[in-house]
């Protein structure tokens, strides 16, 4: 185990940041970002029709090109909010680090099949910390892909050994029907969800499978094998 921290910010990810950064406590850090919020306005901007299927959203070439240009915003705005409190970023948004088999049925969608652990490695050492945007590489073509960042988290968490997979968002955890958050449950036997949260729980139970020691949805539900 690196010891590490991945982070995956997902809602209002500068508002998450301070929370990422306080759980690290000193630990090396991955902060993985999505951006599906300021995707899909910007997609009503211009009058793209959003669709999901199982809290995957569908992507065609243009959703991808708002897919890019969203999360590099995203991106720039945690880069200026980590110069403020004394941190440099490592960014990587053009798919460098992941390669990707693709989700045919999701259109331009991949699934993580390798990352380039060495990267982050090196982004440690330079005392930077390693930024992640959601895209990756068609493992058969020279095109990038749209990956769902609850997926890129935990392929980086299993790929350098971090001990923590943290989901981060302006959920407090995973909700029962009454609205409580329920403080822990079994990624074999996981409660009924819906939308987003479907590919999130598939995420945690991929890297609890991968060696990743405790993963956490918000600050208060722990996922166990």
């Amino acid at each position: 185990m690196s010891g590490a921290l991945v982070a995956k910010l997902g809602g209002n990810a500068l508002a998450l940041l301070p929370n990422a950064l306080a759980a690290a406590d000193g630990r090396p850090l991955v902060l993985v970002h999505g951006g599906g919020a300021q995707i899909t306005a910007l997609m009503s901007q211009r009058g793209i029709p959003a669709r999901f299927v199982d809290g995957r959203r569908f992507t065609d070439l243009p959703t991808l090109a708002c897919v890019r240009f969203a999360l590099a915003d995203v991106s720039d705005e945690l880069v200026a909010a980590l110069r403020v409190v004394g941190r440099e970023a490592k960014v990587f948004r053009q798919g460098e680090l992941l390669q990707c088999t693709r989700r045919v049925d999701l259109g331009l969608v991949g699934e993580p099949a390798t990352i380039a652990a060495d990267a982050i490695w090196a982004a440690w050492a330079a005392d930077r910390i390693p930024l992640v945007a959601p895209i990756g590489c068609d493992l058969d073509s020279p095109r990038l892909l749209n990956v769902n960042a609850d997926d890129v988290a935990a392929a980086f968490a299993i790929g350098v050994e971090a001990d923590e997979l943290a989901f981060l968002s302006d959920v407090p955890g995973v909700l029962d029907d009454a609205g409580v958050v329920i403080r822990q449950i079994s990624a074999s036997a996981p409660p009924t969800v819906t939308g987003g949260m479907l590919p999130k729980l598939e995420a945690c139970a991929a890297a609890l499978a991968g060696g990743v020691r405790c993963v956490r949805i918000g600050v208060g539900t722990e996922v166990t094998a």
